[in-house]
Parts: C-alpha cells; sequence; structure tokens
C-alpha cells in the first residue's frame, strides 16, 4: 500500500492519545486526518514518519459502526483500504467505530504501536516515584520555601493531623504564625482535605499574604474585590462569584461593608477559613462586630479555621474568650463560665511547674489534681503511685494527663520567646537631641503628642524645618550608606511631610509606606526596600507595625513613641525576629526637655521595653497609659512634672513591672508551651525532612522526564538548572514558564534566591511532569530481545494496585497507587526474582515488533494466558499490600481514636462528632483498601534465543 486513500485509519506516534483517525481529505503533498474519539484535527506531510497505518491482526476484536463486535479471522484489501472477517461478520476499516483505539497495553502490543525500551521503564520508575510521594508521611511538609525553624513544624504536624483544624495560632510576634498557617494550609491541599481555602486578612496585609503563598509556596490565590465580583456578574447570568475560584483571598473590610458579598462568601462553602489578626474582629456579648458576626457565620459553615493573632489574651480574658467561642461555640458558651475555669489554669500551670521541676506533690496539690481529674480518679491513682515510686516515664505521664485536661490546649497554639532560641539581642541606641534654644520647637512637640494621642494629626500641620530630629537623620543615614534603615512614625501626613523634607535635606532613595497608597503601590515600595540596591530608608506610617517582615534590616528609626506600649513592641517586631541575623540597632531621636524625652525614659528604664521582649503590655496600658500621657505633656510644658516626678514614676512603674514578672512567672502556662511545642519531636521531623532533600533520585528522575518530552536541560555547576520548554513536544508545558525557568532543588539556595524556583516532591512540576507521562500512552508497550543459547518467550507486566476513595480520606497514606512487577515466561515461570529492573536495563534491546508479529506461532491467545498468570501473580503481591496498608491504618487510626476516647473523659473540648469524623474515616478507609483492584498499566514482550532476524 504505497498510496493514502480516504478512510484508511491512522495513528499519531507522538500523540497517541487522539486515538484512531482517518483520512478524511488529500491535498497534495499533504494529508489531513480526523481523530473523531478526541475531536481534534491534524494536516501531515504524506510519508510523515509520524504517522502508523492501524491495522488489526488475525485473533483480535474490533467493533464496526453498526454495532457489530467480532474476532478477525482474516485481513484482505479492497482499493487500498482493509477488509476485516470474521465470526460471519465483515468490515472496511473505514467502517470501524470511532471508539476503537490502542489504549490497552496488549492493544498497542498487537498493533505495532511500541515504545523504546527506556520509555517503558521511565514510566515504571514514574509510576513507583509516584507512589512514594503520594504514601509519604512528609508530604506536604517539603514545599515551602522556608527554614526549617522546628516549632514551625510541629506545630504543622499537630494541626495537620486533626480531624476538625480548627485552632488558634497566637505566637509572640517574629515567632512566623504567617508561615505556619500556610504550611498548614500546603499540607492540607496535598492529602485532598482543604480544596476550598478563604483566607481573610486586613486589607493592609491583602497583597502581602498574596506574595507569600506565591513566592514561599508557589500557591495562586485569587484576590476578590469588588471590581472582580463585578465583572464576574457582568459576564455571568446569575451565581456566586466565590464559586469561580478554588483559593481565594480578601480583606476583612470588603466582606464587612457590603452585605451582599459577605453572604455570598458564607454561601460559597469553604473547607477551610483563615483570619489573620483576629484581635481585631471586636466582640461583646450585647453588640459583637459586623467583622465578628461575618466570621463567626464563615466558621459554622466551615469545617477547618484557623485564627491568627499575636495577642490572645493581652487585650484581655473576653476579647481571648471571644476568639475561642469562634473556634468551639458549644465548648465556649458563657464568658462568665470561661473567667471561672480561667482560675483553675493558674492550679494546673502551678502543679505542672513542681513536677517539671521535680519537686514533690504536697497535701494540696494533690486535692487539686483530685478535684481536676474527678472523671478519671483510678487513672489519677495509678499516675501518682508511679510518680512516688519513682517508676520511669512517670512525671511525663502525669505531665501528658494534665495537657489532655487543660482547657484550651487542644485548640490553642502559643510559642514564647522564652521557650525558643535563634532570637537577635536589641540595642537601644537613644539620640538626645539639644533645642538649640527655639522657643516654639517645645510646644510644636507638645502639640504633636496632643493630637497623635487622640487620632487629631489631621487637624496639625507638620513641618520639620530646622527640627534637630530631622538633622539627626540627616547626620545617620549619611553615616550609613550601605545600611537599610525602617522608621515608623504614627500617621501618613508625618510620614508623607517627614519623606518630602528628607528628599531636600538629602540625596538618598526613600521608600513610603502608607495606608492610603494603593495596595500594589505599597507592595512594590516595600519589596524596592527590599532590594540590594533599592531604597535606603522606608518611612512607614504605623501600618507597618502589623504584619510586614523587614527582618533583612536591623536599624529602626522610631520617629515617635505611642503610648501603647505594646504597639511598641509590634514595631519592634518588624525587625526582631526569628531568622533576624544581626543585632536590632532601636534609634530614638528625642528633643531634650520634651514629651517624648519622659516616653523614651519611662520605656527604657521604667519597662526595659527596648532591649526585652515586653510582656504584658495591656496591663501596662491599663494601669500607666493615662497618667504617662498626661505627665508627658506636662514635662514638655515644664508644669508640675520634672525630672523628679519623671524617677518616681520610672520607680513606681519597675516595682509593677517586678509584680508582673513575678505573675508572668508563677503563672507561666508550661502547659500550653508543652502542648505548642516537643523539640524532641519536631527536631526529629526536621531531621527527616533534610534526609529527605539529600536524596537525589528526584531530581535524576524529573529531569529524565522533562528531557523525555522535549524539554531542554541544561544543568549549572551551581546545582541548578535551566529548563526550556519552547522545543517540548507539549504545548504550553505545565508548572514551566514559557521562555523557561531556573529551578533549583536546594532549599538554602532557594531561600537565598528567591528568584529561582524551589523544586521539592510537592511541587506542581513534578506532580504534573509525572502525571503526564503516567496519564499519555508513552511507555505502555515494548518489545525486546535477547541473543541466548535457548529460546523462550516472557512478558513483563506492570500492574497498578489503585484504590478508589474520597480524597478527604486521604488513602494514599495507607495505599498509593503501587506498581506491582511481574515477569512470567511461556511456560508460566514466575522470572520476576532473577529478571529484575537492573538486569532488564543491561541484557535487553530493542527489536523490531512489526517483524516479529509477521511471523507464524504468536496469537493474542497466547498472549493473554501468559498475562492472566501474571495476574494472578500480581494478585498475590496486591493482597500482602493490602494487608499491610490495613494494618497500619487499623494500628495507627485505632491507636488515636483510643486516645480521643480517653481524652473524652476528661476534657470536654473533645467532641462526639471529632471521635465520630475519626471512626468513620477508618472504616471508609479499611473499606476502599479492600475494594483495591488491579489495573494493566503497561507490558514488555521479550523474546530470547536466536533473535537475529528482528533486530
Amino acid at each position: 500500500m504505497s498510496s493514502y486513500v480516504l478512510g484508511q485509519r491512522f495513528v499519531s506516534e507522538p500523540e497517541p492519545e487522539l486515538g484512531m483517525g482517518y483520512i478524511s481529505e488529500l491535498d497534495g503533498y499533504r494529508v489531513h486526518l480526523e481523530f473523531p474519539a478526541s475531536g481534534e484535527q491534524r494536516i501531515y506531510a504524506t510519508g510523515a514518519a509520524a504517522l502508523k497505518r492501524a491495522v488489526f491482526r488475525v485473533g483480535e476484536r474490533i467493533n464496526a459502526r453498526a454495532g457489530v463486535s467480532f474476532a478477525v479471522e482474516s485481513v484482505e484489501e479492497d482499493r487500498g483500504l482493509l477488509v476485516y472477517k470474521g465470526e460471519g461478520n465483515r468490515a472496511r476499516e473505514d467502517e470501524l467505530s470511532d471508539a476503537s483505539s490502542f489504549s490497552h497495553p496488549q492493544d498497542r502490543l498487537l498493533s505495532g504501536q511500541v515504545d523504546s525500551n527506556e520509555a517503558f521503564e521511565l514510566r515504571h520508575a514514574a509510576l513507583t516515584m509516584q507512589n512514594a510521594i503520594r504514601s509519604s508521611e512528609l508530604r506536604g511538609f517539603l514545599g515551602g520555601r522556608v527554614d526549617l525553624i522546628p516549632h514551625q513544624f510541629y506545630i504543622l504536624k499537630e494541626v495537620s493531623s486533626r480531624q476538625l483544624p480548627r485552632v488558634l495560632l497566637s505566637d509572640e510576634v517574629g515567632l512566623g504564625k504567617t508561615i505556619e498557617a500556610c504550611l498548614i494550609l500546603q499540607r492540607l491541599r496535598a492529602v485532598g482535605r482543604a480544596e476550598r481555602v478563604l483566607v481573610i486578612v486586613p486589607e493592609a496585609l491583602l497583597h502581602q499574604w498574596f506574595v507569600e503563598l506565591l513566592r514561599r509556596f508557589n500557591f495562586w490565590y485569587s484576590i476578590y474585590d469588588e471590581e472582580r465580583c463585578r465583572a464576574f456578574e457582568a459576564n455571568q447570568d446569575s451565581g456566586n462569584p466565590f464559586l469561580d475560584e478554588q483559593l481565594a483571598i480578601c480583606s476583612i473590610e470588603f466582606l464587612a461593608q457590603s452585605e451582599i458579598r459577605g453572604r455570598q462568601a458564607i454561601d460559597a462553602g469553604w473547607d477551610m477559613v483563615v483570619v489573620d489578626e483576629a484581635h481585631h474582629l471586636e466582640w461583646s456579648e450585647d453588640e459583637p462586630s459586623v467583622e465578628y458576626q461575618l466570621v463567626e457565620e464563615l466558621g459554622s459553615a466551615s469545617p477547618g479555621l484557623l485564627l491568627l493573632t499575636a495577642t490572645p489574651t493581652q487585650l484581655g480574658l473576653a476579647g481571648h474568650f471571644a476568639r475561642l467561642r469562634l473556634l468551639d461555640p458549644d465548648r465556649y458558651y458563657s464568658l462568665a463560665a470561661f473567667r471561672k475555669e480561667a482560675e483553675d489554669f493558674g492550679i494546673i500551670a502551678s502543679v505542672a511547674n513542681r513536677i517539671l521541676e521535680k519537686k514533690p506533690l504536697n497535701a494540696e496539690d494533690k486535692r487539686e489534681l483530685e478535684r481536676i481529674f474527678h472523671r478519671d480518679p483510678d487513672g489519677l491513682r495509678k499516675r501518682l503511685a508511679n510518680l512516688e515510686a519513682g517508676n520511669r516515664g512517670a512525671e511525663e505521664s502525669l505531665i501528658q494527663a494534665l495537657l489532655d485536661e487543660h482547657g484550651t490546649g487542644r485548640v490553642v497554639f502559643r510559642n514564647t520567646r522564652a521557650n525558643m532560641t535563634g532570637f537577635p539581642k536589641r540595642m537601644y541606641c537613644p539620640a538626645p537631641l539639644a533645642s538649640n534654644d527655639d522657643p516654639t520647637l517645645g510646644r510644636k512637640l507638645v502639640r504633636e503628642l496632643e493630637a497623635e494621642s487622640s487620632n487629631r494629626e489631621a487637624e496639625i500641620r507638620y513641618n520639620f524645618k530646622g527640627d534637630p530630629r530631622l538633622a539627626w537623620l540627616v547626620a545617620f543615614l549619611r553615616a550609613r550608606k550601605a545600611s537599610k534603615v525602617l522608621l515608623i512614625c504614627k500617621s501618613r501626613q508625618k510620614a508623607i511631610a517627614l519623606e518630602a523634607a528628607l528628599r531636600e535635606a538629602l540625596n538618598v532613595k526613600i521608600g513610603l509606606f502608607h495606608e492610603e497608597l494603593q495596595l500594589v503601590q505599597r507592595d512594590r515600595n516595600a519589596a524596592w526596600f527590599a532590594e540590594e540596591d533599592g531604597a535606603q530608608i522606608l518611612i512607614c506610617s504605623e501600618i507597618g507595625s502589623e504584619g510586614r517582615n523587614f527582618q533583612f534590616a536591623h536599624h529602626l528609626v522610631l520617629f515617635d513613641l505611642p503610648v501603647n506600649p505594646g504597639l511598641l513592641e509590634q514595631r519592634i517586631g518588624r525587625l526582631d525576629r526569628i531568622g533576624q541575623i544581626s543585632t536590632v540597632q532601636i534609634h530614638v531621636p528625642f528633643v531634650l526637655g520634651s514629651p517624648q524625652e519622659f516616653q523614651a525614659e519611662w520605656f527604657h528604664q521604667g519597662l526595659d521595653a527596648f532591649e526585652t521582649c515586653l510582656h504584658g503590655g495591656v496591663e501596662y496600658l491599663s494601669r500607666f497609659g493615662d497618667r504617662l500621657l498626661q505627665q508627658s505633656l506636662e514635662y514638655g510644658l515644664r508644669k508640675k512634672t520634672g525630672r523628679e516626678e519623671l524617677e518616681v514614676f520610672v520607680q513606681e512603674t519597675q516595682d509593677y513591672r517586678e509584680e508582673i514578672s513575678r505573675k508572668l512567672r508563677e503563672g507561666r502556662d508550661r502547659l500550653l508551651e508543652l502542648n505548642s511545642f516537643n523539640k524532641e519531636v519536631a527536631n526529629d521531623l526536621v531531621d527527616r525532612i533534610r534526609k529527605a532533600e539529600k536524596d537525589t533520585g528526584l531530581r535524576e528522575l524529573l529531569l529524565e522526564i522533562l528531557e523525555f518530552f522535549g524539554v531542554r536541560v541544561d544543568e549549572q555547576e551551581s546545582g541548578d538548572a535551566i529548563l526550556d520548554p519552547s522545543h517540548a513536544y507539549v504545548e504550553g508545558f505545565p508548572s514551566l514558564q514559557a521562555d523557561g525557568s531556573l529551578v533549583t532543588f536546594d532549599r538554602s539556595r532557594a531561600i537565598a534566591r528567591e528568584d529561582i524556583m524551589f523544586v521539592s516532591p510537592d511541587h506542581s512540576l513534578v506532580r504534573d511532569s509525572i502525571d503526564l507521562l503516567v496519564n499519555s500512552e508513552k511507555g505502555k508497550a515494548a518489545f525486546s530481545i535477547r541473543e541466548t543459547d535457548t529460546q523462550n518467550m516472557l512478558i513483563e507486566s506492570v500492574f497498578t494496585l489503585e484504590a478508589v476513595a474520597l480524597s478527604k480520606l486521604h488513602v494514599d497514606r495507607f495505599l498509593a497507587p503501587a506498581p506491582i512487577r511481574v515477569v512470567v515466561d511461556i511456560r508460566g515461570q514466575d522470572l520476576t526474582a532473577d529478571h529484575d529492573v537492573a538486569w532488564t536495563r543491561s541484557q535487553l534491546k530493542a527489536g523490531d515488533i512489526n517483524r516479529f508479529l509477521a511471523m507464524p506461532g504468536f496469537s493474542r491467545d497466547i498472549m493473554e494466558t501468559m498475562l492472566t498468570r501474571g495476574e494472578a501473580m500480581a494478585e498475590g503481591k496486591a493482597n500482602l499490600i493490602r494487608k499491610a496498608a490495613k494494618k497500619r491504618a487499623s494500628t495507627e487510626l485505632s491507636r488515636e481514636i483510643e486516645r480521643l476516647e480517653d481524652l473524652q473523659k476528661i476534657n470536654e473540648n473533645v467532641k462526639p462528632e471529632e471521635i465520630a469524623i475519626a471512626s468513620a474515616e477508618l472504616e471508609g478507609i479499611l473499606e476502599s483498601i479492600d475494594e483495591a483492584r488491579l489495573r494493566l498499566d503497561s507490558i514488555r514482550l521479550i523474546l530470547e534465543g536466536d533473535v537475529s532476524g528482528l533486530v
């Protein structure tokens, strides 16, 4: 058949997924093919090597469009078209069903549609790697472009393992709550437990969160605002715009200001809702804020809820109760009851401290324990007996029981600097300035503080001409041209005026950051400040003191001081963060004799707030806030309050600070700290992550798959790789930029170079590349030969054992799709052990399948018999895999159910529905494992003996 004829059937070797096509038009030197199964059309040059004639052979079963199915007994040719006959039926090839294809491995083999040995082996390696990734305990732990900080990964492990992840993340400023939340989202997304996620943040942090999710975790969250919603509605007759995306982020202000948008967000349904800066959700028993009510409804409609705040109790017990009420309204139903319960927390903490300090328990301690464990007195007696006998593990057992009993221990996570390492030192650098005998300066500084402390700064006009603070700042910047400087002041007006005055006095790159800048511009200015050759100084209004991370800088200028000590700590926390490698230098310029001098002295001498992390900010504000403002103003006006009064005020503050410190030491919630961080568990997890990242197998396989699909891989001496998909066989290669991507597999390099793609087992490039191969026809069938003295025929089969289940069950952790490889010869012998992967790679070479198929003696029946034998062998291995998977699931999940049942006896926080969900999960997983079935994925026919005619 040397010429083309309309109706002839062909397959495209580069695109077998198109199915079987037919010639619909002949145009000179071009052949037009229709592929009905995929709805595609292609045009090829005549004689193109990409086209392979679709030929069914004797013994194969075909389907005709008339609905007739029969086994082929003979093949004839009629005017260029093949005619198939069998079982009393006749069908020309142009009459065959369009559904006929060579998608099954055995069909592809019998039709001569085979791939190279390399493609077959690459497919098997990809299936094996896919199984390893999906079944790994570290799935979802590896992908973040973040340092491996133990306490963050401990919280990730604890929260993501919960049946109902509803928790309050309340680490102190600088410990990385945002990173913890993103890590949790990454894990839950990876294992299929959080497909739809809504992140709600203050508007000022909207783009920062968007960038963090994208830059560090490769998540593309859609930003929702009024413009986006209206655009959706303009193109839709009806519908909820929040149903248009799976991952959404928006501001709390946007939802609260529109009843319609708020209701749409609630009705959209989410697996997980994340709320940052949750302490801004104002609540009272009589009048909760609109924002609070919105989050309350969203939380009720969502199984998962993460609240983030650095101030869990600093804003008062009522505020803390309000946030706990969002997490579990049934448990936290009454503020009065919570106040009473909170009194017990101190007693529990006191007993825990005595145990941790290895002090003997007195009679009062034991009475309190009996009261606390009134639901489980027998368990308490056993633990106390073991403790008194000095039995090994007795202290840990009693502490764990107290942790289980602890009121908020299961819903609140709070790590403190006192329990952490890795923080920088703080250095207070006061800059006292002479007034230069300017009689107007003192009055101006008094008015400035009066206006700023009452939020009336719009009433004053800032003028820094002749201001010694500006002169100091100019000299400061000139002396530190290579340093990044963050400056925070009270208001937008002040920041703008200061920036204008500084530009007039000094030629320096200045970034501006305040609330009335567009969000995109704000983020650009912050990014410009972060660049090595970008802005030397970033001037921020108070909005710069929340949420932002500027730890690449280590000079902080406080151009004014707030009355609220907690706000001062927030400002310093922009630089004083875990991971900061330099001493944070805190510069406070103040004019001698001004109100600002009084404030600076009080903060430094009274609170030691510049050089140590402040605790109890609310208590200090409540006790001293009004007097601080009054006496500072009097000091500036030189009325009533002078240096002696300042020293008295400082001494009173120091005495109160010692009292507060003593109370904090005595009431230190060691149980909550233990619940929030277990150093041994965390370090073990981090070590396992580091070990997994040292394995080069993933890198080697991924690059091999990419090259297989035509992506150009240029490996660099640094260990990076440039991936160029412009010549790939796949249009728009997934997860790669069209103009190429620079990638690294090294975490430390990825953190240092944020412009490089960080590839880990969790990255979409890995998942997409493996899926692209295993979901295609590539490598499904191969033919190999081996020169030997004895004649034999072997079939190497790769089956996959697959469990079909709801993604939320996360069956993969016990039974991910598992490739099972078997080798059987024509006599039915199992040769798998003798013919492993290494053997086949070293012994086999490619053969000509069409020459072999033209030889007599081989038929579908022979192949099916060998495949049936191979499947029986694979089923035996599958049974062992099922049994082991069920055992792991039963052991692990039953242990968790038993723990929850025991915990429920002493802790009301454990709800019956949590146990019911865990039990249903175990039942569903065991059922899915039982029903897992084998599927033939790929085969290789191996001929041994005299194969000289098949080369």
